[in-house]
């Protein structure tokens, strides 16, 4: 077998099992992949195939797999079935950084929508962080500078969320909360 053969059974290799992941909603980190080469791949053959792929000349099995930087870890997924969006989450969720996480979510929501993040949703798929996670990580904010933005605010039914002061204010995060777990129900 020719060397360029080589290069691309093992490209083949390396789709599969980052498709593979990918279709469990996973994106798979460099560092497991070099742990733990695909079969029939070894750790440097898997080490060069990422490096190409990191610097933009992968190989054409490869074309549909995206590379994700995080503050951990590198990861990879097949852009053809996950979103950029997911696999962010995903990877954030992956390297276990619980402030980092929340506080990523809150400020898009904040933005983007714009509306506080609910401890339900981050209680809910793909997060599952349990309650007390959730109020461990707002009593970390508030002695982080970094995230010195993210604060907590409940509705009156008592349910609590985050909201980033960077796009709201406390008062217009407060209103907007109690209109979605309250107000929307009451006036239909």
């Amino acid at each position: 077998m020719s060397e360029n053969e080589i290069k691309v059974n093992g490209a083949q290799l390396l789709y599969q099992a980052l498709r593979t992941a990918t279709e469990k909603s996973k994106t798979t980190g460099k560092k497991a992949l070099l742990r733990k080469p695909p079969v029939g791949l070894t750790k440097e053959e898997t080490s060069d195939l990422l490096k190409a792929l990191e610097h933009g000349e992968p190989a054409q099995e490869l074309k549909d797999i995206a590379v994700l930087k995080g503050r951990k870890d590198t990861w990879y997924y097949d852009s053809t079935i996950m979103t950029h969006h997911y696999a962010a989450l995903d990877s954030m969720i992956q390297e276990k950084d619980i402030l980092h996480t929340i506080a990523t979510v809150t400020r898009q929501d904040s933005k983007l929508y714009p509306k506080a993040t609910e401890f339900r949703k981050l209680m809910d798929t793909p997060f599952w962080f349990t309650e007390d996670e959730l109020l461990g990580a707002a009593a970390r904010f508030a002695a982080d500078p970094q995230y010195a933005d993210i604060d907590v605010i409940e509705a009156s039914n008592g349910q609590k969320a985050f909201y980033s002061k960077q796009s709201l204010d406390r008062h217009y995060a407060e209103y907007l909360h109690e209109w979605y777990e309250v107000g929307i129900y009451e006036n239909p």
